[in-house]
């Protein structure tokens, strides 16, 4: 009986050892949803009443913290220039 498991082992042993050396396969790293690999922003625009909501995510890799802001947007303004004026004042402050 311990001839049989560890001639079964040692089989699997073989077959794992010899697929590892002969992989063609591409491993595709996979990240929690939500986190952030580079510095850098993120940001969601979600439509309101009576305007948009705009929250950055930054992440600093120093502190390791996350740092969530959020800007509303009033109705009636320009929402391209108002989301250009958003990132480049973020940008200016990391």
């Amino acid at each position: 009986m311990i001839k049989l498991i560890w001639s079964k082992i040692i089989q699997w042993v073989w077959d794992y050892n010899r697929n590892l050396r002969n992989r063609d396969s591409i491993e595709l790293a996979v990240r929690p949803l939500g986190s952030v690999d580079i510095e850098g922003l993120t940001f969601n625009i979600m439509s309101a009443q009576g305007g948009t909501i705009v929250q950055i995510r930054t992440y600093d890799h120093k502190a390791d913290q996350t740092r969530t802001i959020t800007h509303v947007i009033p109705e009636g303004d320009d929402v391209a220039t108002a989301i250009g004026h958003i990132v480049s004042m973020e940008l200016l402050r990391s």
